[in-house]
């Protein structure tokens, strides 16, 4: 507790007028020191810190790197009301400021935020130098070591911290002047450190291509800011990219040539000659890959295409079952469960037991709940461990019900966990931690998109049989890719 703490009143006054949670259309402002740091998210910079401003203490949060007690701020945002914890500034911008008079010099120094100086040096320092304090930390840090008990290696490490710390923080406040919110400016200066300048000024495009969640539109704004021209082969470059991003949420995995380049010329306002003379070098570098004629893929796109087909074809092993021992295990399941299979069903089961992939399509009234039914019995006549999985919820209770087994969305079954960012989604069952079955059987089908599928194959050692059930005039995936339908076209999976 610092000797300029002043108790909160029950109400606050900010800049003249009480707070009353509601949201100003304009950005408030508060500025003081930082009195404790309640809590404080490494990761994604997530921040709750209790303000001591001049009338009042105020419960901030926001997206900041590392703040200490005693740090002075000057920050910007909307009052909002907490249902627990009641009326807090919600931070948009800030900006660190140096203490000036020695009184709050003293107590920025003593609360720790520099390592090395405590209170009683931080007495020290300002005796010694005064109202020149701060200044001599960052331009002549070697006098430090004129204090009794301060080594010149000290005296070097505390000049590294102030340096570094005002480093980081002016390169956040350099970034909110592109309209960067101080959440994504976090993450970019931890990305790109010293070199962020170069970045923006440069290239701005490259935070789209290697930051989740910053977009071509955001970079788009930034490099318009910083004067790159319209038809800079970095932004030519990018602009490619996010056409092929899009296709990908309409379902596409690629999009032919001229289909690709009359959408990025659109969106670009450039001449479409400009859009082809990139290509030959994103394909050399490996961004783009071409298949056949004209399928232009994104990278990732084509990667994911290519390894299903692999892991499929691993999978895709023939079992040497006999046929009458197939036949006579069905017969005694028709006649434990009273029920009479056609020869097509009959087929689809033998097609399973023989089959590491094995594809069973059908509409409504075909008979597919009664054939899988049929195998599943079959299956654990054998002694066979099965999972039963589905892409959604709904889809995998209708499954529990129709064969009273559980079953489980795709997600649980490779034991999802989603991370603060996209990109941090992660699934435990992969290559290392593989499911252990002897048969999977993924109900809905033609919702699935081809990142979830690749992920499913990952996770299935060969020897697994995987059956996949569909109906391709089903929903289609909300994803990139129509996996069900290509499989049941390349007519290399029976069924």
């Amino acid at each position: 507790m610092y000797a300029q703490r002043v108790k909160a009143a029950c109400v606050l006054y900010i800049n003249g007028r009480p707070i009353d949670g509601k949201r100003e259309k304009d950005m408030e402002e508060l500025e003081g020191f930082i009195g404790s740091v309640i809590f404080h998210n490494a990761e994604n910079g997530y921040t709750v810190f209790e303000m001591e401003a001049k009338s009042a203490v105020m419960t901030c949060v926001g997206n900041f790197p590392e703040l200490h007690e005693g740090e002075y701020l000057l920050v910007r945002g909307e009052y909002i009301r907490h249902p627990v914890y009641g009326t807090q500034l919600k931070v948009q911008e800030f900006e660190p400021r140096v203490p000036t008079d020695l009184v709050s010099m003293e107590i920025y120094l003593s609360s720790g935020a520099v390592k090395g100086i405590g209170a009683k040096r931080a007495t020290q320092i300002i005796e010694k130098f005064g109202e020149d304090a701060f200044r001599i930390m960052e331009e002549e840090p070697e006098r430090l070591a004129e204090i009794k008990g301060i080594s010149l290696k000290l005296a070097q490490e505390i000049a590294g911290q102030v340096f570094g710390r005002k480093h980081e923080r002016n390169a956040i406040m350099y970034l909110q002047n592109y309209g960067i919110s101080l959440s994504t400016a976090l993450r970019i200066y931890r990305e790109y450190q010293d070199a962020v300048y170069d970045v923006i000024q440069n290239n701005p495009y490259q935070l789209a291509e290697n930051l989740e969640g910053i977009g071509f539109r955001t970079a788009d704004e930034i490099a318009l800011q910083v004067g790159i021209v319209r038809d800079s082969e970095f932004r030519i470059r990018s602009g490619v990219f996010y056409v092929l991003q899009q296709a990908a949420g309409e379902g596409h995995t690629y999009l032919p040539e001229e289909e690709l380049t009359r959408r990025a010329a659109q969106m670009l306002q450039i001449e479409p000659e400009r859009i082809r003379e990139q290509y030959m070098n994103m394909l050399i570098e490996g961004k783009l890959v071409k298949k056949g004629e004209d399928q232009m893929y994104a990278n990732v796109y084509y990667r994911m295409e290519n390894s299903v087909a692999v892991m499929l074809d691993r999978l895709n092993l023939v079992y040497d079952v006999p046929d009458i021992e197939m036949e006579d295990t069905i017969r005694k399941i028709e006649k434990e469960t009273t029920i009479s299979l056609d020869e097509r069903q009959v087929a689809a089961i033998k097609g399973a037991v023989t089959h590491g992939v094995f594809l069973l399509t059908g509409g409504p009234g075909t008979g597919k709940t009664t054939t899988i039914n049929t195998m599943i019995r079959y299956f654990h006549r054998e002694n066979m461990q099965v999972l039963l999985a589905a892409p959604t919820g709904r889809a995998a209770k209708r499954m529990s019900e129709m064969t009273g087994e559980e079953a489980k969305t795709i997600h649980r079954l490779l034991e999802f966990s989603g991370g603060g960012e996209a990109s941090d989604a992660t699934f435990g069952r992969n290559m290392d931690n593989p499911l252990d079955a002897d048969v999977i059987i993924i109900d809905e089908m033609s919702m699935v998109d081809i990142s979830l599928m690749c992920s499913l194959l990952k996770a299935i050692l060969p020897g697994t049989r995987l059956v996949l059930v569909g109906d391709r005039n089903q929903l289609p995936s909300v994803g990139p890719g129509s996996v069900l339908k290509d499989m049941a076209e390349a007519g290399e999976y029976a069924g």
